[in-house]
Formats: structure tokens, C-alpha cells, sequence
């Protein structure tokens, strides 16, 4: 044992706490990094949701101006089967870059130009 009662000594507990605040850091850093990637894709997830409800809408919409043939009518499935059909149309189109509404939502969210 030394004569200051520090096995390591006075230079070896110094880097000791240097290496473990250095490696402290580090890892703060990472897990920041982590965290701001997990936010950005949770907020381009939403935004993305965000404009497949209007895409949704805007397509639901715009089937309801077409009139429907009295020859044969729609049944309750078909209208179902219409409806999610839709959904997922609108879902592919928001994915695929859709008309921009969510690049734009994230980029004002995030603080981008």
C-alpha cells in the first residue's frame, strides 16, 4: 500500500476518474444519439400517419362525387371492402412520399428548413 492510503496512487485514481467520466460521456452521448433517432423516427411515423388520414379523407372524398349505378348496387361488404382498400392505398401513397404534407410536418416539428 502506498504511503497516501491509495492502493493505485494519486496519478492512477486521476485516470481512473478521467477514463470513467470520459467513458460517461461518451455513453450520454450515445444514448442521446440513440434517443434523438428513435424521436425523429417516431415524429416521421406520425407525420407520415398524419398525412395517410388526409390522403384517406381526400380519397373518401372524392369517390363519394362519382355516382353510384342503380343497376347494381353496393353491398354492405363491398363498402367495407372499398373503405380498406382506401386506407391502405392512402397508407402506400403517404409512405411513398405522398404529395409532401409529411416531410413538411416533420421539417417544421424538427425546426428544418
Amino acid at each position: 500500500m502506498m504511503a497516501d492510503g491509495n492502493p493505485l496512487g494519486t496519478d492512477g485514481a486521476i485516470f481512473q476518474l478521467q477514463h470513467f467520466r470520459s467513458d460517461q460521456t461518451l455513453s450520454t452521448a450515445k444514448s442521446a444519439v440513440r434517443r434523438d433517432k428513435d424521436s425523429d423516427d417516431d415524429l416521421l411515423k406520425a407525420s407520415e400517419q398524419f398525412e395517410s388520414l388526409l390522403l384517406n379523407f381526400m380519397i373518401r372524398e372524392m369517390r363519394a362525387t362519382v355516382p353510384e349505378s342503380t343497376l347494381f348496387p353496393q353491398s354492405m361488404a363491398e363498402e367495407i371492402f372499398t373503405g380498406m382498400r382506401d386506407e391502405k392505398i392512402a397508407g402506400e401513397m403517404a409512405k411513398n412520399g405522398g404529395i409532401g404534407i409529411s416531410r413538411m410536418i416533420f421539417n417544421q416539428l424538427k425546426g428544418e428548413k
